[in-house]
């Protein structure tokens, strides 16, 4: 392939931490791979000289392109879309560009915008007298340096500050302000007092001259991306895009012109010509109005920080009630009149919300575990009062039509049944349906069926109420949302194709048809549709982060990319497993970490299981093909594969021997259990019962998979066979989350939806228990919940993930 080689300056060879941090951002931003940000393939030293190797480019760059002209308010608004989506990309993985300007945007010939200098731009020294540049003596990560090419700047980079994404920001709306208006936002005659003017002035009015139409709501974005007051802007670029997509339609305006014929009798010809363009005129204007898309409307409804996890409109569509953590680890119901902007505070216990009736009554759920486990049940009156417990194991639930029954989804004898009503299954599955709505005719449930635990990979289904089911989708990589039109003729959802975290909105007929309603740049999630055509749909900008903990000392991220989970640790304690859930594509990928925060080293593909005592192998599992098990190797070798007749495996880790495995899977289509297979042939051997499975752990030199049988009991069942050990001084609500390799000890969590997560210590042998750790996010902002953490062997050190998602939920009219 062709490629583009750029060869560094030679000042980043004479300071070897400019040079450390430059390569350290080159390769984030090359793992990137992002259409509108410029991929770059290497990095490396040839002869003391530093090169960076990229894609190969062919057109011109924005300054060349604004030297032709203005450009058109639609294509201005187009590549401002752009450039929105790369830095969105960029952002989401803390790279922050500092130094966004015309000549750092490139206009390809297939009119694609791609994001120059990542990185480069953020270190190295800038020149070009004409620009104004303030030069920096090193990275510029300290506050008080200055980087940045003046006219682009934001306030906080003039004043020296600590920048963020939010700088970006601004720049952007300073490009998309020349290429909108021909001119620079701030300039002066100058450097010094263009600076002056980005911090105290505001640019000129942007006016619409002849065809070029520059409508009120893109000057309003334009104004807001350039306030002074960062927390004034757009507070991602995703909004930023979604704020451009949602207008791009609508940003010009075109006129046609007649010309007037001469002829002898001017006077009757031009009444004739006046008629007939008077009619043409009329008739193009009405035709228009019937015709012309109808662009949706879209209405900011919360605003502070945290995550939602749920939102439906009231009965009588002028208020809503949702679900959310603000600034607290709790999840609370509020109620929000949509004519006002404070929320109220419902008086209820924490929980999250799954339905709202027709009569006004609450389906709510108290989750035992975090994220997308199973949880009890409880309906309560919109008007105040306690809730009623109904039902245990529930995953989802809605209201008939009439409000007068449940419809639910609950986990039992290690399968998940529909039931409706409750007690009346209606469809069954060995892995979790999510999502479920009653259609408005009341004769449907739709929902989104997932093969995989822990994943949201799925199609959406409808079952009949006489137990008729029909995929009506492909299965997606990624789905959350979904809602039936107010007619009831489609189900709405939105999904991810899994090459990007951009979702879309589709609308599916009940006999399968098909069409994309809106795409969007980011994490968008469809809520609720009112009977009237609103519709409710959340923005998240959500990451999973593995982190190392030091017990009673330090604590560090591991992981690097948007949805990574902590998987296992050698027995060493020196490495973890890590998977990339994010950007791995439709089968995911595994990569092994040092915990000293070496590099990683990419292993393959698949969902990450255990690591080998040797240290040699790990197991993975394709989500595109759960017949096999994949034994990656961690050095030089082949991968191997792990099989057997009619067996679909859930996942799969290492036995202590290090010859076998401890799986979990299903046969036939039978409910999962636990099984032992020897990774040199053979069939798997059962372990534990049809229908019970649980979690494999080393107690005391002695392998085990801890679970619960049919009456709730937690027993140890050996893998080598024989009597399970029934655990005593655990409670219904503990989770055994692992074991000690050299004691009678075992890992527990009282509650995995609490944050911090407190882990004790059970001795199996006595029934004592003793606290051990309190797990701590690294950061609270926005935490949706701790998985539960992975120790070492000497329990000096352990990693865990961490959830977190920001949201803003938004109310949208006209989408159709």
């Amino acid at each position: 392939r062709e490629v583009a080689v750029k060869v560094l300056p030679e000042s980043f060879a004479s300071d070897t931490e400019r040079l450390r941090r430059f390569e350290q951002e080159a390769r984030a931003v090359g793992a990137l791979n992002h259409p509108n940000i410029l991929s770059v393939h290497d990095i490396g030293t040839q002869n003391e000289t530093h090169y960076i190797v990229t894609e190969l480019l062919e057109g011109v760059t924005l300054r060349e392109r604004l030297s032709g002209g203005v450009l058109p308010p639609r294509r201005a608004t187009e590549y401002a879309m752009q450039v929105a989506q790369g830095l969105a990309a960029a952002h989401d993985k803390a790279i922050v560009h500092r130094d966004l300007k015309p000549d750092n945007l490139f206009v390809t010939k297939d009119g694609r915008v791609k994001i120059l200098d990542f990185g480069l731009a953020k270190q190295t020294v800038l020149q070009g007298a004409d620009e104004g540049v303030t030069r920096a003596s090193s990275a510029c990560t300290s506050a008080g340096m200055v980087l940045g090419t003046v006219g682009y700047m934001s306030p906080e980079q003039v004043r020296g500050e600590r920048v963020d994404h939010l700088t970006d920001i601004f720049a952007l709306g300073a490009v998309f302000y020349e290429m909108l208006t021909g001119k620079r936002a701030f300039q002066r005659s100058t450097a010094v007092e263009t600076m002056t003017a980005i911090l105290k002035e505001d640019p000129p009015e942007m006016t619409s001259t002849g065809e070029r139409q520059i409508s009120p709501a893109l000057q309003r974005i334009v104004h807001r991306c350039l306030e002074k007051d960062a927390g004034q802007r757009f507070q991602s670029a995703k909004d930023l895009g979604f704020a451009l997509d949602s207008i791009s339609a609508g940003t010009t305006q075109t006129q046609a012109t007649v010309a007037l014929p001469t002829a002898r009798n001017r006077w009757r010809i031009a009444a004739l010509v006046f008629a007939v363009m008077f009619v043409a005129a009329a008739a193009f204007v009405v035709r228009a109005l019937l015709l012309r898309p109808q662009q949706p409307d879209y209405r900011q409804l919360t605003f502070r920080q945290g995550y939602l996890t749920a939102a439906r409109f009231a009965p009588d569509g002028q208020a809503i009630i949702y679900a959310a953590s603000w600034d607290h680890p709790e999840i609370k119901l509020y109620s929000l009149r949509m004519d006002g902007t404070d929320a109220r505070v419902l008086d209820l216990p924490p929980s999250e919300l799954l339905a709202v009736s027709r009569s006004g009554e609450l389906a709510i759920i108290r989750r035992t575990a975090t994220l997308s486990s199973a949880g009890r049940l409880a309906r309560v009156p919109l008007s105040g009062g306690a809730p009623r417990e109904l039902l245990d194991h529930v995953i989802s639930a809605d209201w008939s039509a009439d409000g007068a029954q449940l419809a639910v989804a609950r986990i039992e004898n290690g399968k998940c049944h529909l039931e409706y009503p409750i007690g009346n299954p209606l469809y069954e599955t060995i892995s979790w349906i999510s999502h479920m709505r009653f259609s408005p005719q009341a004769d449907a449930i739709a929902f989104m069926d997932h093969p995989l635990a822990g994943d949201d990979r799925g199609s959406v289904v409808v079952v009949e109420l006489q137990g008729n089911k029909r995929t009506l989708t492909r299965e997606w990589e990624g789905e959350q949302g979904l809602a039936w039109s107010p007619d009831g003729s489609e189900v709405w959802f939105t999904v991810t194709n899994g090459r990007d975290n951009d979702r879309a909105l589709y609308g599916v007929s009940r006999s399968g048809k098909q069409r994309l309603i809106l795409r969007t740049p980011g994490a968008l999630y469809l809520e609720d549709i009112a009977f009237d055509g609103r519709v409710l749909l959340t923005r998240n900008e959500r990451r999973y982060e593995v982190a190392v903990s030091q017990l009673g000392g330090e604590t560090r991220k591991l992981s690097w990319l948007e949805v990574m989970l902590a998987a296992s640790v050698s027995r060493d304690g020196q490495y973890a497993v890590i998977g990339d859930w994010g950007s791995g594509g439709t089968d995911y990928r595994v990569y092994l970490a040092k915990l000293d925060g070496s590099p990683a080293v990419l292993l393959g593909s698949g969902v990450a299981g255990g690591i080998s005592a040797d240290d040699k192998w790990v197991t993975s599992i394709l989500p595109s093909d759960t017949t096999k098990v994949l034994l990656l190797p961690t050095g030089i070798g082949e991968s191997k594969t792990i099989s057997a007749p009619n067996f679909h495996y859930r996942d799969a880790t290492w036995a202590s021997d290090g010859r076998r495995l401890v799986v979990r899977a299903s046969e036939s289509d039978r409910p999962l259990r636990s099984w032992v297979q020897d990774t040199a042939g053979g069939s798997p051997r059962a372990v534990t019962p049809e229908g019970i499975n649980g979690l494999f752990l080393t107690v005391n030199h002695s392998d085990y998979v801890s679970a619960r049988d049919m009456t709730g009991t937690v027993r140890l069942y050996p893998i080598d066979g024989g009597e399970p050990k029934t655990v005593i001084g655990i409670s219904e609500s503990d989770r055994v989350i692992g074991g000690s390799p050299a004691a009678d000890i075992l890992y527990l969590t009282p509650d995995t939806a609490a944050v911090p997560l407190k882990i004790v210590k059970l001795n199996i042998a006595t029934g004592l228990r003793q606290p051990f750790v309190n797990v701590l996010p690294t950061d609270p902002a926005g935490i949706m919940g701790l998985y539960p953490p992975i120790f070492t062997a000497d329990e000096k050190r352990y990693i865990y993930t961490q959830a977190r998602a920001l949201s803003v939920l938004y109310v949208a009219t006209g989408l159709k």
